[in-house]
């Protein structure tokens, strides 16, 4: 078994690599059409990695093979979910962010790392502005003031809500107004559409009752009171006994940006160690919840599928591969891509992808990447074939054919979020469309000339007609994806 070649990290297939791939594919068609039928697949795949990994232990084998035989049927049961939501009016992207946050299931973000590139900018903005909130204009040391837990509350309240709706596209800008005279609003938030605003006021006293006499002390009629999370039930208690209808609230909530929610004791400490170290607390994106992140995702998933340089680059890698061989067409390969009786040719295509990986020898993929992330890339580029030959064939529009494939693109991207295990996802999640493609290019071609000449023709038609518009989104969700790294497979509970 190949080792990694140092740290190299390539967003490209080789020429001698495609052809490498091509072979492997080649003599394993055949291998496995003279397989009797009393083998299972997953049998036949243990003994080819035995055959194939000599330095494979047999357990590796066995997992390795185990894990893209169930990835094929969970490709499947995913493809059925998102069609369903197609039929509800709902998008492909939705059906990602909401997959994520149920997944999930409450856990926190915290301590991810993640880099999500089109927040830094706001994240580093937004630690400024709290920095500059806590100085002493005199000599930049961090106010002293025993009660600087209130004005630190503003700042992290008012300021994780406006993340919030930065993550979900909203037009929100939540400010701090720094106005101390009687009654003033603390917290103002805007809806930049509209042009609505909510207020704010926050007091965190030592505990409820405290609160409480700081609220009875004032008149905030025309504000949104925000208190500390674990006094909340008490305080919202005394105002219905009262028989107020005033909004109490431990968090901000404005047109779906939500703020998070914090403790006195929580803002005292933070307040202690700012005061201590002289340094001012930092967002990351630990601040930010996995709901509001899992929509982010999935906003953007679609975007992998319109990469029409990435998905003609495959092709042609493939095209290029197979140039000048006359391809005996196996009956399979046509018949899989026409019915969709594919799992046969997808076992055959992850059993080539998984040992030209693990030998090292297809370093777009390093050598450890998990068996389900190869097979979920092998499905996405078989399913995406099997589209093209649609289109080509007249069954399929190219408006149709393109959300077919946008479909199984944000399958396999769950997919693979929910596979990697601790693996550098970003680095993965990067390849799908070329790697994708080239399988399906490689695919199509032993299904005959006609059939591969077809599918490549579609191919470039998906190009032509995409690549104006998916040009700037795709930049930005490349860069976005790089940021991931191994933190959202703990983010959604997936390692």
């Amino acid at each position: 078994m190949g080792a990694e070649s140092g740290t190299e990290k390539r967003e490209y297939i080789t020429d001698q690599e495609a052809l490498t791939y091509k072979e492997l594919f080649k003599r394993y068609l055949k291998l496995y059409h003279e397989k009797g039928e009393e083998v299972t697949d997953q049998e036949w795949l243990e003994e080819l990695f035995r055959k194939e990994l000599p330095d494979q232990s047999d357990k590796k084998n066995k997992e390795d093979a185990e894990e893209i035989i169930s990835s094929f049927t969970e490709f499947s049961e995913r493809r059925k979910s998102v069609e369903a939501y197609a039929e509800r009016g709902l998008s492909d992207e939705k059906w990602v962010a909401d997959q994520l946050t149920a997944t999930a299931g409450g856990l926190t973000a915290a301590e991810t790392g993640m880099k999500f590139e089109a927040l830094d900018d706001a994240l580093y903005q937004k630690n400024v502005e709290l920095a500059q909130a806590l100085e002493r204009s005199s000599d930049g040391h961090i106010n002293m003031n025993p009660n600087l837990d209130g004005n630190m509350a503003e700042h992290l309240i008012a300021d994780t809500a406006e993340l919030s709706g930065y993550l979900q596209g909203n037009s929100v800008k939540v400010e701090v107004r720094e106005a101390y005279t009687a009654n003033s609003v603390d917290v103002r938030a805007y809806n930049l559409k509209t042009g609505e605003c909510q207020n704010y006021q926050l007091k965190f006293g030592k505990d409820a009752q405290h609160t409480i006499q700081m609220l009875e002390s004032g008149n905030y009629n025309n504000q949104r009171i925000v208190v500390p999370k674990e006094q909340l039930a008490e305080i919202q208690e005394y105002y219905r006994a009262k028989g107020s209808n005033k909004t109490i609230t431990d968090h901000i909530d404005a047109w779906g940006a939500k703020g998070k929610a914090y403790t006195k004791e929580e803002m005292k400490a933070l307040q202690e160690e700012a005061q201590k170290s002289n340094k001012s607390p930092e967002y990351d994106y630990s601040d930010l919840g996995n709901k509001d992140l899992a929509l982010h995702v999935g906003k953007n998933a679609g975007v992998f599928a319109l990469q029409s340089a990435a998905i003609a680059t495959g092709f042609n890698l493939a095209k290029k591969a197979i140039e000048g061989e006359e391809i005996e067409a196996e009956e399979m390969v046509p018949l899989a891509l026409k019915t969709g009786a594919d799992t046969s040719v997808k076992t055959v295509a992850a059993g080539a992808l998984t040992v030209a990986v693990r030998r090292g020898a297809f370093k777009i993929l390093s050598v450890s990447t998990p068996a389900k992330v190869i097979s979920s890339i092998v499905s996405v580029g078989v399913e995406n074939a099997k589209v093209l030959c649609k289109m080509a064939s007249g069954e399929l529009n190219l408006v149709q054919g393109i959300d077919q494939m946008r479909r199984n693109t944000c399958v396999t991207i769950y997919g693979i979020v929910a596979a990697a295990k601790g693996a550098a996802i970003g680095q993965v999640l990067i390849p799908i469309p070329i790697v994708g493609s080239f399988i399906g290019g490689v695919v199509g071609s032993f299904a005959g000339s006609n059939v591969g000449s077809a599918i490549f023709n579609a191919a470039q038609k998906i190009r032509s007609v995409v690549k104006s518009a998916a040009k700037k989104a795709v930049s930005g969700l490349r860069r976005f994806v790089r940021k991931i790294g191994n933190s959202i497979s703990r983010l959604f509970g997936f390692a």
